[in-house]
């Protein structure tokens, strides 16, 4: 190979190195960004998740409550209304359990 040859390789392999350089440049560049974005989706999708099971829970300890509460108050009526037998069944229940915790 002449010397004129090799000079005229010189800037175009020079060219090639820099051209490579750009490229994994911009390839680290995406490679971070692309991490980053699926770190926040992940993280995005993780609250959503969150906040629809808080939700969801909330709603069903709002209708516990509300079955609980409706439960109390037709034992009330019941005992209100039949105070002798609610007495009886007391003890009843009180005696079964005695025995069974007896044992």
């Amino acid at each position: 190979m002449s010397t004129t040859q090799a000079t005229k390789a010189a800037p175009d392999l020079d060219s090639i190195a820099n051209d490579l350089a750009a490229l994994k440049r911009d390839f680290a560049t995406l490679m971070t960004d692309l991490r980053d974005s699926t770190a926040g989706r992940a993280r995005t999708a993780a609250h959503d998740a969150a906040t629809q099971i808080a939700d969801k829970a909330s709603n069903l300890y709002g209708q516990a409550a509300s079955q609980a509460e409706a439960g109390v108050k037709a034992v009330s009526h019941e005992i209100e209304e039949r105070p002798l037998t609610a007495l009886l069944m007391a003890f009843a229940v009180g005696f079964v359990a005695s025995r069974v915790l007896a044992r």
